[in-house]
This record gives C-alpha cells, structure tokens and sequence, in this order.
C-alpha cells in the first residue's frame, strides 16, 4: 500500500500534551492541535469505555462549570506520566483512547476512515518496550489504523535538524523531568542516551522566574487583589498568587520577551564559538565578532548581549513586543490576570487636535490592567545551569517564596548535598559515555534543544549552553594547527532550518513534530527498506513485531 502524503496522519506524545495533524505536503504546517492528555473521568462511571471520559473541550467546559460554583461531578485523570526511575509510562489506557479518540474524529474531524490514515508517533526516550507494545495494540486493535512507524523524540529532533549525529537534550513540561540522548548516525546509543535529569523541567524555571519577578516587584500582590476588586489591605491566598505569577510568566514566553542575562550563569561560561544553524542563526553585535566570523559567546553573556545576538538586535521593536523605551531601561507591559476583560477597553481613545475622536492612535489601558516588569525576567533559564537555585523557591527560604507557598520545594531545602546535576553538566556526562572516541567527536559537535513545552524556543538557551560544555569537549580534537595545539571543533547549536518558515518562531517544541512529518513522508509505504509495521503484520505476529524491523536510517 503506498502512503498518500496528505492522509498521513502524525502524532508527537509526550506525558502532558498530544501534538497532532493531517496530511504532509510540500508546504510542512505545524501541528493542527495541540491537546493536553490531562481528562476527567465522570462521577459514577467505572472508566472501562471511553464515554467515561471528558477531554479537551469538554473538560475546560465541566471545569468553568465547578468554577462558577457548579458541583464537581469529575475526577481529573492523568494517563500518562514520568517515573523518575523508570521513564515514560501509561497508567490509564482507556483514557488514553479517548484522548486519541477525541484528537482524530473532533479536533481533526476525520473525513475518512481510520483504515485510511497511516500513522507516524512519536515517544519519549524512556518510553519501556512493553509500552511501545501496548501502543501498538491501541492503534491497531483499538483505533484500526492500517500502518504504524514509531520513532523517539530524539531521531525526530535530529532528524528535522539535518544532524546525523548530536546531542539531543529534551526539556519537559512541569513535571516530566528533562532526558539527554545521543544519536549517532541517526540512531539512538542506548547506553550514553537516558539520562534523566527529574529536578529539572520547564515548570521549575516558570516557578523560578515568578519569584525572581515578585523579588524585585513587591507591590504585584497589591496590583493583582486591586484588579480583582479585592478589599483594600486584602492579600491573595498563596495558590492565588502563584498561578497567577505562572499567568504572567506564560504571557512573557508566548510574547518572547525572556532572554537571559544572568551574573550567575555568565561565571560559568568559557570562550566559545558558535555555529548556528537555520533559526539558529547569530547576528552582528558590535564588539563580539572576531577576525574569522566568529562570536565570543561567554562575552556576549557577561555584557548581556545574548538577546542581541540570537535575536538578530531588536532595538527600535519595543512597540513590536510591549518593551518600553530604551531611555526608560528594559520594561515590557503585560496583562494583569486578575483584570475583567472588558477593563482593558475601558479607557477611551485619545482626542485629534480638531477635538474629534483619533482612532489611529494607540488606545491606553485602563489603569490596573497591566502590569510594568523589568529585567528580572530575564533569569528565567537560571535554574537549568544552577540546580541549587531551586532551593530558593522552598517557603522556609524568604519572606517572597513564603508568600508563593509552593512547598514542594521544602525538600530541596534541608538536601545536605544539594541538588543534582545542571543540563550543561548531565551532557557532559552522556559524552564521556561515549567508549569509542570517534563517535564521541561526532555526537559533540552539535546539540539540539527540544521540550514539550515553549522553553525550548527561547533562542538564547542554546548559545548559552555552547561556551559550558567546551570542558566536556577537551579530548574531540580535528588535528593540529602550525605549532602544534590541537584543534577543537567547535560544537553547533541546531534548529530547525530556516526554509520551514512555519516552524521558525517555535522550532524547539515544534522540531519533534516535524522531524515526524519529514520521516513519515520519506518511511512510510517504501517497500524497499521495512521500516515501519502494518496492520497484517500485527494480526500475523503480534505487538512485538516491530522489534524485528530494521533499524532506522538516514534515507
């Protein structure tokens, strides 16, 4: 059966979130729906049909209803999740049924059979043979999908990134934990890859930032009860003030005004040069370019020029993105959660010089809609490349954290050893993993940044992380120059390439998915190489038949 491109059918799973869409044509688009794999199961009902369950839509919809004082007749189910030892894993396979139920016939809406679309899916690393067994039997049993090729995030990654060979380091969402793999030639080393890193993931960094942003703004508490018409001297209660501060912080990332400046990470740094390739792409900053073309990036980081360099300097774009003037200092204006919606409508537009009504001109908010945040934003990443800074979040530890009230933080407080390792750090140690040293050069000469969240797309992580992992690096020399030294490659930073101008803004969260769709296009249907499992196969030999297929190679 040859695969038509426009009924392929692709999925990227990760233990929070379902990325899906239809059809891969000339013209690669994102995913079509992005659904979170969170559902609930309906009071009364035993969860044994996919009826029991509410997904997307109608979840948001029973939740608005408890919201506004309705009874919660649900409870919410997660099925999927993190083992901190054993990786990825499904507890619950019913509801993800329904999750793929509602994605392929109400987000999609499916015009034709399931027996028509074959299917590209993606999984986490960590993901056990006996999961990638029932998956299987999901799709093929369950779901009646006639074909099936299933890959790991991190070919998909390297894939879309044109590396045959790197360093994939996989961010998670709140609560998944970040994974470091090598591939090598296209295919994963089961040995170096794994890694896990469970203190680190991209709701650390979200909690991170909040604090840092409510350190150096004290008063967003008062702003924040006053939008919400709370009585004068009233305080939020802490879970109010956290989730709004993770409010805030979202807004900030989705607008891409987080960068990184940070004193803490830039003592880390050594002198590197970067290639960068695609979106990847560094720009001219005056002082930071040397003779051949390259950049001093533990420079850049130590004057605070990161944001220039990967964002190609955006001066003069401050009206672009909210900032505010640079005579004013480094500012952005967000909206303030607590605020009514039709608050921000409420002032009225200003007068011409006529007296008449100027529709051209920007309207301003009403007073207590927005909120003023400075450079404290930028420190966002910090805890990626200091993990004893998630201390700092612990209740106990300041007046501020203590009014976020997160403690699940407390235990990173009394650690007599501190935390873990940081990212820069845990590839290091994946490349000294590496036996034969060959393969070892060739993995470090590039690295990919992937998550399942936005913090993957934050174009001054990877630059950063360049000039940390060059002492991990010491022993990949390319030869010997005129007096002898070696010379070391330099390491890369990969994005997606610039031609696939859908995934320029959002390569990091996105670059799994396309590494699908590009995969799925060139695998599926090629009866030369057997590479992916059909629905006879499955009837004839079972779930594990997979297993025996060849393993997959750069095409």
């Amino acid at each position: 059966m040859v695969a038509r491109d426009e009924l392929l059918l692709v999925f990227d799973l990760t233990s929070t979130l379902l990325r899906a869409g239809l059809g891969v044509l000339d013209l690669i688009r994102g995913p079509l729906i992005e659904l979170p794999t969170r559902v609930g199961r309906m009071a009364g009902k035993s969860g044994t049909r996919v009826e029991d369950y509410l997904v997307g839509a109608q979840l948001a919809a029973a939740e608005a209803v408890t919201a506004a004082g309705g009874a919660r007749d649900f409870d919410i189910i997660d099925p999927c999740r993190v083992d901190d030892r054993t990786g990825f894993e499904v507890t619950d396979w019913n509801a993800l049924e329904a999750v793929f139920r509602y994605a392929m016939h109400t987000s999609l809406q499916l015009q034709r059979p399931p027996l028509a679309h074959p299917v590209v899916l993606s999984l986490p690393s960590s993901c056990p043979p006996s999961t990638v067994d029932g998956l299987h039997r999901l799709l093929f049993e369950r779901l009646l999908l006639p074909q099936l090729l299933v890959g790991t995030r991190p070919f998909f990654a390297s894939g879309a990134a044109g590396a045959l060979s790197c360093v994939v380091l996989d961010l998670g969402y709140r609560g998944e934990g970040s994974e470091i793999s090598v591939v090598h030639d296209n295919q994963e080393l089961p040995g170096p890859s794994g890694l896990r890193l469970a203190h680190l993931d991209e709701g650390v960094c979200d909690d991170y930032c909040a604090l840092k942003l409510l350190e150096a703004h004290p008063d967003i508490p008062h702003q924040l009860a006053t939008a919400a018409g709370r009585p004068s001297g009233a305080d939020l209660a802490p879970g109010e003030l956290a989730h709004a501060l993770r409010r805030i912080v979202g807004e900030l990332k989705v607008r891409d005004l987080i960068g990184l400046e940070s004193p803490l990470v830039a003592g880390l740094g050594a002198s590197a040069s970067v290639g960068a390739i695609g979106g990847g792409g560094v720009a001219g900053v005056d002082g930071l370019e040397g003779e051949d073309g390259s950049f001093d990036v533990a420079k850049a980081i130590v004057e605070g020029k990161v944001n220039d360099i990967v964002k190609g300097g955006t001066k003069g774009k401050g009206k672009d993105n909210g900032s505010t003037s640079d005579a004013e200092g480094d500012f952005v204006v967000v909206a303030n959660p607590f605020a009514p919606a039709q608050a921000a409508a409420a002032a009225p537009a200003p007068a011409a010089a006529n007296g008449e009504t100027d529709l051209t001109a920007p309207v301003a908010p009403a007073p207590g809609t927005t909120l003023r945040l400075g450079p404290a934003r930028h420190r966002y990443l910090e805890p990626l490349f200091r993990p004893s800074l998630i201390a700092q979040l612990a209740p106990s530890a300041s007046p501020a954290a203590a009014q976020l009230g997160l403690g699940e933080y407390e235990r990173f407080a009394h650690r007599a050893d501190g935390v873990d390792a940081s990212v820069a750090e845990a590839i290091g140690v994946a490349l000294s993993a590496v036996e034969d040293a060959e393969v070892r050069a060739a993995v470090g000469e590039a690295i990919v940044v992937i998550s399942s969240g936005r913090i993957a797309s934050n174009r001054a992580l990877g630059p950063a992380l360049i000039p940390l992992l060059s002492p991990f690096r010491s022993d990949l020399a390319a030869g010997y120059d005129a007096e002898g030294q070696p010379l070391t490659r330099p390491m890369r930073y990969l994005r997606a390439p610039e031609y696939f101008a859908n995934f320029k803004e959002r390569a990091g969260e996105w670059m799994v998915y396309l590494g699908a769709c590009v995969m799925g296009k060139l695998l599926i249907g090629d009866s030369q190489s057997k590479l992916f499992m059909t629905k006879q196969d499955y009837a004839n030999f079972g779930p594990s038949f997979y297993r025996q297929l060849d393993p997959i190679q750069a095409q």
